[in-house]
């Protein structure tokens, strides 16, 4: 039985995305949420603290990430965690936890108006 790793974010890009082919010919975006949210906890149980995840959307997805959104774009993110590990060029072991995205709503997303003739 495989376990869960899925998460979702609400926040706003803080770069706008980044599209990428990769050398199988696949089309993925990367972009950055911040997510504002409360502690909850300790001293500062009141105080607001931001969080910074990386997100990767593939193919289709992707591509209407890098069209349409921007940095500041408001954003739902659903996905799955993926960790990432390697060694530096100075031989010290490097792990990397990102967002592999399987829903990308786009919050503040407006159509653009039709004229009428």
């Amino acid at each position: 039985m495989k376990n869960l790793s899925y998460i979702i974010l609400d926040g706003y890009l803080t770069q706008d995305p980044e599209l990428k082919t990769t050398s199988q010919g696949k089309s993925v975006t990367n972009f950055s949420v911040a997510v504002n949210h409360n502690s909850g906890y300790g001293e500062d149980k009141d105080a607001d603290e931001v969080s910074y995840f990386e997100v990767e959307a593939w193919e289709k997805m992707g591509e209407n990430c890098a069209e349409f959104l921007k940095k500041g774009s408001k954003v739902t993110v659903m996905g799955n965690l993926k960790q990432n590990r390697w060694k530096s060029s100075e031989g010290e072991t490097r792990s990397k936890v990102k967002v592999i995205a399987t829903t990308v709503r786009f919050d503040n997303f407006k159509k653009k108006e039709s004229k009428a003739a």
